[in-house]
């Protein structure tokens, strides 16, 4: 219990500069916040729970000031509730999955609508000043990754790089360099939310129910491995179609199309992302592979798609193959179920 709640104190009092680093980079937001309470939660109860959040509360009202904080609160850490709930319940695991996932992303819903009634329009505007403000003030081995990631982001988005940027020039063409980086925020901020939501709630309601399996308190019901992870037909190709209708719409040039592209690719890309992962671990195990390198590996290659965009979309695309016409495929599945003709018994009608 005491490693618990200084573990709470630390993440906490890291939660709003996490938060930042991980929209500053462009990465999938994952609510760490919220994926640690989970864990603590199901580990030691409430009581880490509750420091968690009180030392998130503070930290973030001193660096940003009461309302982001209670934006990051309500985004962090309101839905890890259900996830606590679900894994000490005892639940059934995909019960818990659906209510973990619905309830990150409802919570970045009202999160937003919290910020649009404080802030109004043009948030990404006005995070950016909040982003000038901050970086003045850190150090310059903290901006040093940051000036790597910027220098590697801008061609990518298809912006001019600076070259030879260093931290003392950056910190001189900060207020240029932000300006050049708003419109790709708002073209990429918005998935990046939407999918590190999507990814929280899986990554909560996983990690809880693995702590209470170790813990002897799981069920056969409650907790089911990645290998034995599938993603529903239907789920499989509404998930096609949404991606297929933010295609459409940024090639016809659609107004904000390539936001609504981006926020629907890095959504889906998060969901099949994992399809990918749960086959690459069905395939490990067929193949005897220990349960510690299996982890190891899964463990890295999630850490390295967040990271990395390129690899996040290779294996969004792996998952998406997987989820179409893997062992459990949506395409598979229904050319299984389609109704056969009846034999031919050589008798007219």
């Amino acid at each position: 219990m005491a490693g618990s709640i200084i573990l709470a104190v630390i993440v906490g009092a890291l939660l709003p500069v996490i938060a930042l680093v991980q929209i500053s980079l462009l990465v999938p937001v994952l609510m760490l916040g919220g994926v640690m309470a989970s864990y603590l939660g199901a580990k030691n109860g409430w009581i880490p729970v509750v420091v968690l959040a009180v030392a998130a509360a503070v930290s973030s009202g001193l660096l940003m000031g009461g309302t982001i904080a209670l934006i990051l609160l309500v985004a962090s850490l309101v839905p890890s509730v259900m996830a606590v709930l679900g894994a000490t319940g005892k639940k059934p695991f995909f019960e818990q999955m659906n209510a973990g996932v619905i309830a990150y992303v409802g919570a970045l819903l009202v999160a937003t609508v919290i910020a649009y009634v404080s802030f109004g329009g043009g948030m990404i505007a006005k995070f950016v000043d909040v982003l000038r403000a901050e970086y003045n003030r850190m150090p310059d081995a903290a901006l040093q990754p940051m000036v790597d990631w910027v220098n590697a982001m801008l061609p990518a988005a298809g912006s001019s790089p600076i070259p030879g940027m260093t931290v003392t020039s950056f910190r001189y063409q900060l207020s240029g360099v932000l300006d050049l980086m708003q419109q790709t925020y708002a073209e990429i901020v918005p998935g990046a939310l939407l999918g590190g939501a999507i990814l929280s709630g899986i990554l909560s309601v996983l990690w809880a129910n693995w702590t209470m399996a170790r813990r002897g308190m799981a069920s056969n019901e409650s907790f089911i491995g990645m290998s034995g992870w599938f993603l529903p037909s239907r789920l499989t190709l509404g998930a096609v179609g949404l991606w297929a209708v933010g295609l459409i719409l940024m090639a016809t040039g659609s107004a904000n199309g390539t936001t609504i592209y981006m926020t629907l690719a890095q959504s889906v890309g998060a969901v099949f992302a994992v399809q990918a992962l749960c086959a690459l671990d069905r395939r490990m195990l067929r193949a005897d592979r220990p349960l510690n390198r299996r982890r190891l590996l899964i463990g890295l290659l999630a850490v390295a798609a967040l990271l990395l965009r390129g690899l996040g979309s290779v294996l969004a695309y792996i998952g998406a193959a997987s989820a179409l016409v893997g062992s459990h495929g949506a395409i598979r599945q229904w050319t299984q179920n389609r109704p056969k003709d009846p034999p031919d018994d050589g008798m007219d009608e």
